[in-house]
């Protein structure tokens, strides 16, 4: 049997970075499983951009989705948090940044956006609607007690306009505005 094949999920329970059992029903796992399916979607984008520099910083956000994940999997008494690579203010400085240089070679529709003007622009849209639901789990564990994700609830918000500005960079030139 692979290693990847525990069995010990069977039941209906996972374990937290830290060890910790709980269901996979739990809002920690849903959170989880959504910040994952974002990673995912943002590889999706990474491959679709021609930019280096923007593949460069999307990789950088994968890195930090990862940081965001492992401090939503770790309990606060957990052993494991001195070791652990959190998400610091310059993640944030750098996201801001990348959304900035964005904005400066984009010129924003001033109306409702209807996905699908390219297919690239339309796989980021997606990317971003997964972001949009991270950030809702992110805000409900946070409301929920989960103190320590403030930044990173700031950060997966602003991911989320990250992303609609880089879809709208892909479709430049190709969106025709309703007169």
């Amino acid at each position: 049997m692979s290693d990847i094949t525990t069995k010990r999920g069977d039941g209906g329970f996972s374990s937290l970075y830290s060890g910790e059992r709980a269901l996979k029903s739990d809002a920690v796992f849903e959170t989880l499983g959504t910040l994952d399916e974002l990673n995912s979607w943002l590889g999706v984008v990474k491959l679709k951009l021609q930019a280096d520099y923007d593949r460069l910083q999307v990789e950088s956000i994968q890195r930090n989705i990862f940081k965001v994940a492992s401090n939503v999997a770790t309990t606060d008494d957990s052993k494991l948090r001195q070791k652990m690579i959190l998400l610091a203010q310059s993640d944030m400085v750098a996201l801001e940044a990348f959304e900035e240089k964005l904005f400066t070679e984009v010129a924003m529709p001033t109306t409702f956006i209807i996905p699908g003007v390219t297919e690239d622009a339309a796989l980021i849209d997606v990317a971003r609607t997964v972001c949009r639901r991270a950030e809702r789990r992110l805000v409900a564990l946070l409301s929920g007690g989960l103190q320590r994700i403030s930044l990173e609830v700031k950060y997966v918000n602003r991911l989320s306009d990250v992303l609609y500005v880089l879809a709208r960079q892909c479709e430049k030139g190709k969106y025709k505005e309703k007169q």
